[in-house]
């Protein structure tokens, strides 16, 4: 039985970073009705974004395991360090995809000459056969495919579309992740329309950046209009999503129409992978598989940066000395470059056991 038959609306909800001069973004994913999308888990969305208003991105050193980030920018330039040596520019069109594995650290921060701040922050869980691999941070910049009514950036997965005159846009991307995934910007002209080809064994969501859209689709194998002999008829299926909303679509469906309603252009982001099959703990900047991981991972990094406990009171747990190939003596959260801002501390755990979430947003 498939999870979601329907279109299934995550509204965003105000979240902000930082201080009283902070940015605020707007969540949609994790969320009450699920927590996966394939193996995407979290969901920002931010700007436009007035840096001398709010002071723009100012994330100093934090931690994260289990996951991988993806930054994608539409405005703007964010300055990008962690402790396996990186340190990177990354600007619109960037594909700036980190890979936690056992643990890593990273900061972010505006780019000093960026004036509008605008993009997406994103972050897939990694399947536990990999979960404790080894870090990994790349920078990709897709080139634009482009027809006369629509144009995308293909960061993840391949892309097949035809556009309301009859024109191709597909491309695919170099980039591999652990789990198959996809992502793209899209961009369409007012009144235009798309039909893309989905993969059916693949869960899809749209996040609208700026304009509307209707989006129809169709589950079934059979016409419309109703089916002949034990084929099941199609049903087709409709829903409207505005700005920063994010469409969960209807399992098991093999295409999207994308038709822009408004006087507005159109872009958006597609996000699609093969579903993970796994619940998964997420708290804070962790994604593991029970309490007991989130403990020790919180308490080991909180050592590391020098609050709470001493380093032999917070071991590295055993499963990362384990799976991830570290010794007892090793730095789970690695070394940071020296003269930059101190580290968030991680808050407290809460009063209750942490509870795992899958595609339902509830024990699987």
């Amino acid at each position: 039985m498939t999870t979601f038959e329907d279109f299934v609306l995550l509204e965003p909800r105000e979240v902000p970073l930082g201080g009283p001069r902070g940015m605020t973004v707007h969540r949609t994913l994790p969320a009450r009705r699920t927590s996966l999308i394939g193996a995407w888990c979290f969901v920002d969305h931010f700007g436009p974004d007035d840096v001398s208003a709010t002071d723009g991105m100012r994330v100093a050193r934090h931690p994260h395991t289990g996951l991988a980030t993806v930054s994608w920018l539409f405005d703007g330039a964010i300055t990008h360090r962690d402790s396996i040596g990186s340190h990177a520019l990354v600007r619109p069109g960037d594909v700036d995809l980190m890979v936690a594995g056992s643990g890593i650290t990273h900061s972010e921060f505006s780019a000093n000459d960026t004036t509008v701040l605008h993009g997406v922050q994103l972050w897939f869980a990694l399947p536990d056969r990999t979960r404790f691999r080894e870090q990994e941070f790349l920078v990709h910049t897709p080139t634009e495919v482009a027809t006369g009514t629509a144009r995308a950036r293909w960061g993840l997965g391949t892309l097949h579309g035809v556009d309301g005159d009859g024109d191709l846009l597909e491309d695919a991307s170099p980039v591999v992740t652990d789990t198959d995934l996809g992502m793209a910007q899209l961009e369409l002209r007012a009144g235009s329309t798309l039909r893309l080809d989905l993969d059916p064994g693949h869960e899809h969501g749209v996040l609208v950046d700026r304009g509307t859209a209707r989006l129809t689709t169709a589950r079934g194998t059979g016409p419309a209009t109703g089916g002949t002999g034990d084929e099941p008829s199609a049903r087709s299926l409709r829903a409207d999503v505005a700005p920063r909303e994010l469409m969960v679509l209807p399992d098991d469906v093999d295409h999207l129409e994308i038709e822009v309603t408004g006087d507005e252009d159109l872009r958006l982001m597609l996000l699609s992978g093969e579903p993970l099959g796994e619940d998964i703990i997420m708290w804070w900047n962790f994604v593991g598989r029970s309490h007991e991981e989130i403990e020790a991972f919180r308490a080991r990094y909180q050592a590391e940066i020098g609050v709470e406990l001493a380093l032999e009171d917070a071991p590295i747990a055993p499963i990362v000395r384990e799976r991830g190939g570290l010794a007892e003596d090793d730095e789970q959260f690695g070394p940071f470059a020296p003269h930059t801002p101190a580290a968030l501390p991680a808050p407290r755990l809460p009063g209750g056991r942490l509870r795992s979430r899958g595609r339902r947003g509830m024990p699987a």
